[in-house]
């Protein structure tokens, strides 16, 4: 019987056709002030047992209310789109998975005063979900009443509108679907953040357990450095069309996102909006600001313990993350957003550090790299779950009438689907045979049954590679695997072994060879949508780390 399960599943290969709700505002509407808002917060390297709901030992009370809290759904089952960075801020904006556009790593690029990313992400303009919204128009207003922002960590390529004249690609938010932005080009400290893009303000730079600066990639800027970490925003008066801030920002980064934030969401005046808040936290270089790392030595917003360096940094800047989301869900409700705006919380992937040779770690290890994964194997750019599975909340009172844990898997691709499923919404002609990988989820969030999924997930390319279909889970080989042992294809039931710790492919050798042959045929389908893309070949070898 479980072998027929997984035979009769196939791969949405080239379309997986249009998504049909039932929750209806159709393409017209007339003000826009009865249309549903969309907001999607991200955080960065923080694993599945982080949060303290999930027995993290930083206390983060604001997402435990959250995830308990009527109107919300607390996922158990939520997945990144992919194990690093870059690759999963691209499937929340496209519901596909990132290498399907291209985006098969990363890039090291502080700031654009000092480089010019040469980063391709969706060269043929893939559907976004600023796209998606565009679509919807107002009768009064003659255009779509939505308004997109970005905040946050972009990382999805360069601002300047002529990259191509220093050798790189022209990939903002803006050429994506949103209409502002107010953004770094990619990694940032969580403190201080550009301290040191002006030298009357390297005299408050903050570096933590560091105790310099860190993950600088780039030419001499701003004072001779190549370590200035800036914001940017969209100014079509200005070179590159682009401007940077002028003014230093506050100890606590997510202070100035969240008022960011704030002031966009007043200029909205009640109408409807999309954003995403892209937060640095926590994301080396993690700096906690002398106050929470206090608390938390103390006892008081950590659980009761001696810690490293590294562990006071980190579990300061989760408090300082949790901190943020419950301003995040104040603001909403003093503007009347919080009930109707549908909110997602997650992260890019698992925590930082990789555990050889095996994915397990060391107790140790956590003294430099305290991000927890809890029981799962892995950690951040692993195929195992713990590279992956991470923390999930999505809050809509709306719709979600009660409050409840959900073992569904959910995956960061299934943002764009749900707001299509919503709306009403389709993708363009051109790309109605375009591979789609998103599901929407407004049947969980309605307390409806969902079906079980296939989803793929490759590091780097195909020599790190593996795909899920309900209990079952294929893994041929992983970041943290340095023993022939784990090199080999591995077949897992995640329904009695969350942990990974048993292959069991010799005891289920039909199941297995279904897995196999499933995973080719997703491989061969992402290969279809590359060369849809005119994305290069696949490297074969693997990049080094970066962090």
């Amino acid at each position: 019987m479980l072998l027929l399960v997984v035979v009769v599943v196939w791969f949405c290969v080239y379309d997986c056709g249009e998504v049909n709700g039932s929750i209806r505002k159709g393409s017209n509407a007339d003000s826009g002030d009865d249309l549903p808002s969309f907001l999607f917060i991200l955080g960065d390297d923080i694993g599945w047992a982080d949060l303290s709901y999930n027995n993290g030992t930083a206390y983060t009370p604001n997402l435990d209310a959250l995830a308990k809290a009527n109107g919300s759904v607390l996922f158990q089952d939520f997945h990144s789109g992919g194990t690093v960075c870059s690759p999963t801020r691209a499937t929340i904006l496209t519901g596909r998975n990132h290498f399907r556009d291209c985006v098969d790593f990363v890039y090291d690029c502080s700031d654009m005063t000092e480089c010019v990313p040469d980063f391709l992400f969706a060269p043929k303009r893939t559907f976004t979900v600023g796209d998606a919204l565009r679509t919807i128009t107002s009768a009064s207003l003659g255009e779509s009443p939505y308004y997109s922002g970005f905040f946050g960590k972009w990382h999805l390529g360069s601002f300047y509108n002529d990259s191509s004249k220093y050798g790189g690609v022209y990939s903002s938010p803006i050429t994506h679907g949103f209409d502002y932005f107010n953004a770094t080009l990619e990694v940032a400290p969580t403190a201080t953040t550009n301290c040191n893009c002006n030298s009357e303000w390297k005299a408050s730079c903050m570096y933590g357990h560091y105790n310099g600066t860190n993950h600088c990639y780039g030419d001499d800027g701003p004072d001779s450095t190549n370590c200035c970490f800036n914001y940017w925003h969209a100014d079509s008066d200005a070179p590159h069309g682009v401007s940077n801030i002028t003014n230093p920002t506050p100890p606590d980064d997510t202070n100035y996102i969240t008022d960011s934030f704030g002031r966009f969401i007043a200029s909205r005046a009640g109408k409807p909006f999309f954003a995403q808040l892209s937060f640095h936290n926590c994301h080396i270089p993690y700096i906690g600001t002398s106050s929470w790392r206090d608390l938390c030595e103390r006892g008081i917003s950590c659980k009761p313990g001696r810690y490293s360096d590294a562990q006071l940094d980190f579990y300061a800047c989760l408090n300082e993350l949790d901190d943020a989301v419950g301003r995040v869900m104040d603001i909403l409700e003093q503007f009347n957003y919080k009930r109707n705006t549908m909110t997602w919380i997650s992260t890019d992937n698992g925590p930082e550090g990789v555990c050889t040779p095996n994915g397990w770690c060391t107790p140790d290890f956590f003294k430099t790299y305290p991000g927890s994964a809890g029981p799962l194997r892995g950690r951040k750019r692993d195929i195992w779950e713990g590279g992956h599975r991470v923390p999930g909340i999505v809050h809509w009172p709306a719709v979600v009438t009660d409050n409840y844990e959900s073992w569904d898997t959910v995956v960061s691709t299934d943002f764009l689907a749900t707001i299509m499923d919503v709306m009403n919404i389709s993708r363009p002609t051109s790309q109605q045979y375009w591979a789609f990988d998103g599901m929407s989820i407004l049947p969980i969030l309605k307390g409806e049954s969902f079906p079980l999924r296939e989803v793929g997930w490759m590091f780097q390319n195909p020599l790190q590679q593996g795909l899920r279909f309900g209990r079952w889970k294929l893994v041929n080989n992983s970041r943290g695997c340095d023993e022939d042992a784990c090199k080999k294809p591995m077949l897992f039931d995640l329904e009695t072994d969350l942990g990974e710790t048993t292959d069991i492919s010799a005891s289920y050798p039909a199941v297995f060879a279904v897995m196999q042959d499933k995973l080719k045929e997703w491989r061969e389908g992402v290969e279809i949508s590359r060369s849809i893309q005119g994305c290069p070949p696949f490297s074969d070898t693997l990049l080094p780390d970066i962090i």
